[in-house]
């Protein structure tokens, strides 16, 4: 390995058995060896990487990726099935919330016995502690056993004990999501001061933005194996491009369960919502920047004093990104009784994401009243594929207009 690397891993592999029952389990614990009712699962599959010295490097991945295991593997809390670790010097990991803590002990108690468990001498914790403390800044608590602590404070004091004890490499398992803003920022301060002084910072995390814009470098897992390794914006991009893609898979193959919320008076129905391109119609998906054609059908059954519709699309997380009504945009539809098709076409400037459609037809009533007839949340689903250069629900892509200096 060559000096400049603090951590070398080739064709590393982490196989786990799984048995159908407890019964199985304690049958091939016996005979040392799976055997009968166990089946194989590879957690980590033939991944080779290295860190040099001094670098800050995310590990990024859906939940059951293998980030985790390759983590403890490096920490020496798991052995591989196969391949080769090599790491040089002494590794401080925050693998898992609480672990090395004894939750009778006192917070002054821990710190020694999790201070000894990274392999710190008692004398150099005493020459610390107030740092610690300090860093921790729990108050009283650090008095007080750890089985009162809140989740935030526990990653408080682990987290102190590991910046305060020189270790070589830092090794954080999303440990920080758990604490608060503040001190998640603190914590990024002090890698960065980590780093100056020659540390090395290995981190698993679903902040994709402290991804992005506080590591030298990011690696993207998927089931098992390194999908990609690279500067962190391309990783991320990769990563959140890979994550819609599943997404909109899943929520098509939940089209037949997806339940759609209907209500209203009756007296008019939407029957249809028809989403089109200039190539074809009555789709569900459209590239990024391509313009979208939205059919609404209404069936009429009584006259209306002035028939208005609402179309609106919904992301995931169930935020209207965007929508109008008929009225405001100055089309007029006939009152009477039948059915009718009203097309409009709009510029699509959605992000890559899965959308639904939610309609509504309304009568709105001379003296400012509205009777509501029919609405349809969730009737169609649009999938918006492909890549933007700019974040957020709506992609706007700034055109340069000017470039002054001023001396």
């Amino acid at each position: 390995m060559s000096s400049d690397y603090i951590v070398n891993i080739e064709n590393l592999t982490k196989e786990f058995h799984q048995y159908r029952s407890p019964f199985h389990n304690v049958y091939n614990l016996l005979k040392k060896k799976p055997g009968a009712g166990s089946s194989k699962f590879i957690a980590v599959n033939n991944i080779s990487f290295s860190i040099q010295k001094g670098e800050r490097v995310g590990i990024v991945g859906a939940n059951g990726a293998g980030k985790s295991t390759i983590l403890q593997m490096i920490a020496g809390t798991l052995q591989p099935t196969h391949g080769t670790i090599e790491v040089k010097g002494k590794v401080a990991a925050l693998l898992e919330l609480g672990a090395g803590f004894n939750p009778e002990f006192t917070g002054i108690e821990n710190i020694y016995l999790y201070a000894s468990l990274l392999g710190i001498d008692r004398s150099v914790t005493q020459d610390r502690i107030g740092a610690i403390c300090d860093f921790a800044e729990i108050g009283d608590f650090i008095h007080r056993p750890v089985k009162t602590y809140s989740s935030g404070m526990f990653v408080r004091l682990a987290f102190s004990v590991a910046i305060n004890v020189n270790p070589d490499i830092l090794i954080v398992d999303e440990a920080l999501s758990v604490g608060d803003y503040l001190f998640q920022t603190k914590c990024h301060r002090a890698f960065e001061q980590f780093q100056k002084q020659g540390g090395t910072v290995l981190f698993v995390s679903h902040d994709l933005t402290a991804v992005r814009n506080t590591c030298d470098r990011a690696i993207l897992i998927d089931k098992g194996c390194i999908i990609l390794d690279d500067q962190p914006d391309v990783v991320v991009n990769s990563y959140q491009e890979l994550m819609k893609t599943r997404e909109i898979q899943w929520l098509k193959s939940q089209v037949a369960l997806r339940s759609e919320y209907r209500f209203g008076l009756g007296g008019g129905k939407i029957t249809d919502v028809i989403i089109s391109t200039d190539e074809a119609e009555d789709i569900s998906d459209v590239s990024v920047n391509q313009p979208i054609s939205l059919s609404i059908v209404l069936d009429l059954e009584t006259t209306f004093e002035n028939p208005v519709f609402t179309m609106t699309l919904r992301n995931t997380s169930g935020i209207d990104v965007w929508g109008f009504n008929s009225k405001v945009i100055g089309i007029d539809i006939k009152p009477e009784i039948g059915k009718r098709k009203i097309t409009v076409q709009v510029p699509n400037n959605l992000s890559p994401g899965s959308y639904t459609v939610n309609a509504g037809l309304i009568d709105m009533l001379a003296d400012g009243q509205y009777n509501e007839h029919d609405h349809r949340w969730g009737m169609k689903l649009l999938s918006v594929v492909g890549k933007t250069k700019t974040i957020g629900f709506i992609h706007m892509e700034p055109v340069l207009l000017r470039q002054e200096d001023f001396n």
